[in-house]
């Protein structure tokens, strides 16, 4: 697999559980946070692939269509990525990783006598080399996971569908990290997707470090935005108001982001003219996202639905949990009810729509936790027992009852 938090901690619920866990993937420095107590091994296979290159060329690793300015040709060059042989080939992983990843991993079953993979899109490179180990070694029970859909037009659908339909269903199980990506792939593939949740990252914050801007009322965005399908319009129109109707209010916001896209933040900000309340940095170590996100009175999420697909609940929503402040999430697009069902719970948080009638209730929500900050200096907080049931040992069970 390649890097991606999930499947890290996947791997230490699974080890924690009795299984000896073997993981291959691309070299990371993130790879050292997970070479602690648990014995896990690690097995690597270089990577050379378009974000490689891209990286050489001098964008952020990682880059997406959230980095480049979306156009035509830009689009084209994408959904080409995503296109079957061409995702195999030179989409993320790459054809390199792809062979050398398939000659190490039979090397790995062989010599630890494994029985059951477990290979995770994104990149689908891991399914594709997942595939090929099964053929290799029949016996396998293979578990297919999905972090996303595949981003495909109905346009598309049919000759897509045919290659994705043989590969899940080379599959013995297939889970998905929220119900509406269950949801989607189930509808290619004609069976049921388990859904597995995400757990909490192992956040350690430093209390010692202090707050600069403690005597502010701070909104926090730590993360990319993905232009095309996150808006925040409404979100920075009710600070605007809130601005003009409250001087107090004025003195003490102050936004803050912090991500690649800072160009398009400072871009948001300066056409809804609150720019003189705002400080946006550049992409920062997860450490100081994890400090901004534990000292800020209120953490924006921002998300999306389709017309035929909800449940895009990112990594960002289980850091922001795990900090317990207040969460305004802003979603484009219509109602999404299993962010709402998550939500519920959350007495200190609401979920809004994007939409003009919603500014009211958003203006509201702000202005009630601001005073609550400017008479006790404190916000409010998710309570411990929402956030225990976070765990990973609790969000993991579904998968652990795959391999029963």
């Amino acid at each position: 697999m390649l890097t991606a938090m999930r499947n890290y901690y996947l791997s230490q619920m699974l080890s924690d559980a009795g299984f000896e866990v073997h993981i291959l993937t691309r070299p990371s420095p993130d790879l050292e946070k997970f070479r602690m107590d648990k014995p896990i091994h690690f097995h690597t296979v270089d990577a050379w692939d378009y974000r490689r290159v891209l990286k050489l060329l001098g964008f952020p690793d990682g880059v997406t269509s959230s980095v480049i300015r979306p156009g035509k040709l830009i689009e084209w060059g994408f959904k080409l990525l995503l296109t079957y042989p061409l995702n195999l080939i030179f989409g993320e992983g790459g054809g390199w990783y792809y062979r050398k990843a398939i000659k190490t991993g039979r090397t790995i079953i062989d010599k630890n006598q494994i029985s059951i993979i477990y290979s995770s899109y994104r990149p689908i490179t891991d399914h594709f080399i997942a595939s090929r180990l099964k053929k290799h070694h029949p016996s396998l029970y293979w578990i297919g996971d999905f972090r996303d859909i595949l981003w495909w037009t109905r346009g598309d659908r049919r000759y897509q569908q045919a290659w994705v339909q043989n590969l899940l269903l080379q599959m013995d199980q297939i889970t998905a990290i929220t119900q509406g990506i269950a949801d989607f792939w189930a509808s290619i593939v004609g069976r049921p997707v388990t859904t597995v949740y995400n757990g909490l990252p192992a956040i350690q914050v430093d209390d010692s470090v202090q707050n600069k801007y403690a005597d502010r009322f701070i909104i926090n965005y730590t993360g990319r935005i993905y232009t095309q399908f996150q808006k925040a319009d409404c979100f920075f129109t009710a600070l605007h108001e809130l601005k003009n109707e409250s001087s107090d209010f004025s003195s003490d916001l102050l936004i803050h982001y912090a991500g690649i896209n800072k160009s398009t933040w400072d871009q948001w900000i300066k056409t809804h003219h609150i720019d003189s309340n705002s400080i946006s940095e550049h992409h920062q170590p997860i450490h100081a996202s994890w400090q901004a996100q534990n000292q800020a009175q209120i953490n924006l999420l921002l998300t999306w639905t389709t017309s035929d697909v909800w449940g895009f609940i990112h990594g960002k929503f289980n850091e922001y949990v795990a900090a317990g402040r207040p969460i305004l999430c802003l979603i484009e697009g219509d109602r999404d009810p299993e962010l709402e069902a998550l939500y519920q719970p959350f007495s200190n948080s609401i979920i809004v729509l994007n939409q003009t009638d919603q500014i009211k209730a958003i203006k509201k929500y702000i202005l009630d936790i601001y005073q609550y900050w400017k008479k006790t200096g404190q916000v409010p907080t998710i309570a411990k027992d929402i956030v225990s049931s976070y765990a990973w040992g609790i969000k993991g069970e579904p998968l652990l009852k795959l391999l029963q």
